[in-house]
Parts: structure tokens; C-alpha cells; sequence
């Protein structure tokens, strides 16, 4: 899947388009650029059933590079200078032109550290922000506001702050551009020790990559003893899921990313979203590691055998709790979901 990446000043702009066929979008419709940001921009065309799909081959033509260029074999642009000039797309079958504007003050990518530098993180408390990229399923930003929301209070409380940032969807969307750490991980796979007794995970997808990068980090955290208790926490209102899995119509991308606190809106009670959205959470966090199979050579030994003599316990606020696993032990995990 190719996406593209445009800044967040113009996530509402219009583009001025010269069409020629209808069936071919650009996503995200982010149009308007910072001098410095990257984009990669995902080519989508509508089928005789009006089903959104990637076309099986496209080119891009810029008019004038000097204004925005195409990193080749990326697939990522950069806008260059201020100006204007138009994007041409091309399949075999559909050509359609898209104005592009470069115009206000610098935005330079993230610069981000592979993950595989880092070897150990330290604070009491973090706050973790994973793919808050334009460019990436969340075209339309729904968690920004949660996340800039958690950014703001970490930067209060003194948490430091992580950015898990993909190279290949460069486009970041917070308002705030300058974490405490910032870690290139395409996936959220990473083998860091975070020497930690809370973490809170942002971003997305709440299924996938943030998923992903709990394995990741409670492994670390049990196989080198950091606590005997630990706290995951979700803040439903700053993350964001593909809305694939129910209940109702599935809609995979390019319909809008949904927030957590959705999926737990849609059920009837705290029982039913315990059972039909944190229980299947839990089982693939315990059980497929690493979620995908990604990465191919995951760290050892495999997490459900650490967390053997682990309790698992769910907190919904200060309203619902339910015990996801018991262990004869002192040693504890606690999942508490926020704003739900």
C-alpha cells in the first residue's frame, strides 16, 4: 500500500483539482505544506461498485520539482520552497492533477534514531505517542487532539515523552514536534528497556502497532525484573483503531480511522466491551508474539512464558474492574483503559 505525506496546516484545505477521470483520490487530502515536510501520498481509485482500491500500477509527475520533488525510490515528497504547482497522476486508464502550495514557516521531518541504537529509557512514568502520522491510516488526525491533550499534561508532570516515528509515513501531525525521545520503528517493534512503573500508549492502530509495541515493552520490562507492578494505560480518547472488526459494517482504509473510545461506545455495557474489545486485545498480546509475526526474529524467550506467574488485571476508570488472569503471586499487570 503506497501512502503520501502532507502537513497538518493544511489537513482541511481544498485542493484546486483539474479532473479527468472521478475515480482517482489522493489520500490524505492534504494539500497545502510546510517548506521541509515530507508526505507520502497513497493513490486510491474507485471501482464500478464505487469500492475504493489501489490501482495495480500509477506514476506521479511533478511540474515544477523545484517546489516539491519526489525522493525516489521512496515515494516520499518533499516540499521544497513556497509556491504552487500541480501533482499529476497517472494509471493506465485515469490521469487527474492536484494543486499543491508550499507556503508558511519550515517543517523538517521528525529526525528520529533507529530503534535498534537505544538501549535503555528511564522515568517513573512515560508517555508513548506511536504512528500520529497524516500520511499513515489515520488520514484524518481523529486521535490529535487527545494526543496534543497527553503531550501537554506529560510536559507538566515531567514525563518524558516518546515519539515512535516511521521513516516511510514521514507526515507527523502533533502540535508538539519535540519529544523527549524519538525512535524510528516502522512497526513498534523495538528491544528497549524502559526502566518504568506506568506507561501510556497513544497513537494507533490500537490492534496493530500499539499492540505490537506492548509485547515489545512488557517483555523487556519482566525479563529484566524492573517492577513487581506494572501499569499499562490506554486513553481511549488518544488512540486510534482501523474499524475492521465490528460491530457492524467493516470499513478498511481510506474510511476514516476511529477512536478507541468509539469501539467501547458501540457496545451496550462494560461487560460487552470487556469481552469483545480488551479480551481479544489481551489474547493477541499474550499469545501471537510479535502480533504479524513482525519483526521475523522477536526477542526471547516468547512473553506468554514470562507472564506465567503474572496477574492480569482490567480497570475501566474507577467503575469496572475484572481479573484477565490469576497467578499465585504478588507480581502484577494492570490494563487500565481511560475515557471510555
Amino acid at each position: 500500500m503506497s501512502f503520501l505525506i502532507l502537513s497538518l496546516s493544511g489537513l482541511f484545505a481544498t485542493s484546486s483539482v483539474s479532473l479527468v477521470t472521478p475515480e482517482l483520490e489522493l489520500f490524505p487530502k492534504h494539500f497545502t505544506l510546510h517548506p521541509g515536510e515530507r508526505i507520502h501520498y497513497q493513490v486510491r481509485e474507485r471501482d464500478e461498485k464505487n469500492q475504493s482500491r489501489e490501482p495495480a500500477h500509477y506514476e506521479f509527475t511533478v511540474e515544477d520539482p523545484k517546489i516539491l520533488r519526489l525522493i525516489q525510490p521512496s515515494e516520499v515528497f518533499e516540499a521544497v520552497k513556497a509556491g504552487r504547482t500541480e501533482l499529476v497522476v497517472r494509471t493506465p486508464t485515469s490521469v487527474r492533477r492536484f494543486r499543491i502550495e508550499v507556503a508558511g514557516s519550515a517543517q523538517p521531518p521528525i529526525k528520529a534514531v533507529p530503534h535498534s541504537t537505544v538501549k535503555e529509557i528511564a522515568g517513573k512514568e512515560l508517555l508513548f505517542v506511536g504512528h500520529a502520522n497524516l500520511d499513515g491510516f489515520d488520514h484524518t488526525a481523529v486521535a490529535k487532539p487527545g494526543i496534543d491533550r497527553l503531550v501537554q499534561e506529560a510536559r507538566k508532570k515531567g514525563w518524558p515523552v516518546v515519539y515512535w516515528v516511521s521513516e516511510n509515513y514521514p507526515d507527523w501531525y502533533t502540535a508538539d514536534r519535540h519529544p523527549d525521545y524519538a525512535i524510528a520503528s516502522e512497526g513498534q517493534e523495538h528491544e528497549i528497556l524502559f526502566n518504568a512503573q506506568t506507561v501510556h500508549f497513544t497513537g494507533g492502530d490500537f490492534m496493530f502497532c500499539v499492540l505490537r509495541n506492548v509485547q515489545m515493552t512488557l517483555h523487556g520490562m519482566i525479563k529484566h525484573n524492573v517492577a513487581q507492578r506494572i501499569t499499562f494505560v490506554f486513553p481511549a480518547q488518544a488512540i486510534w483503531a482501523a474499524d475492521i472488526w465490528g460491530p457492524g459494517d467493516r470499513r478498511p482504509y481510506p474510511a476514516p480511522m476511529v477512536l478507541l473510545s468509539t469501539l467501547f461506545a458501540h457496545r451496550a455495557s462494560d461487560s460487552r466491551a470487556y469481552d469483545e474489545v480488551v479480551v481479544p486485545f489481551l489474547n493477541h498480546v499474550i499469545t501471537e508474539f510479535p502480533v504479524g509475526g513482525y519483526p521475523p526474529n522477536p526477542p526471547v524467550p516468547p512473553l506468554s512464558d514470562l507472564l506465567k506467574d503474572w496477574n492480569i488485571v482490567v480497570r475501566f476508570g474507577d467503575r469496572f474492574e475484572r481479573v484477565y488472569r490469576r497467578a499465585d503471586s504478588n507480581k502484577t499487570l494492570l490494563v487500565a483503559f481511560q475515557g471510555v
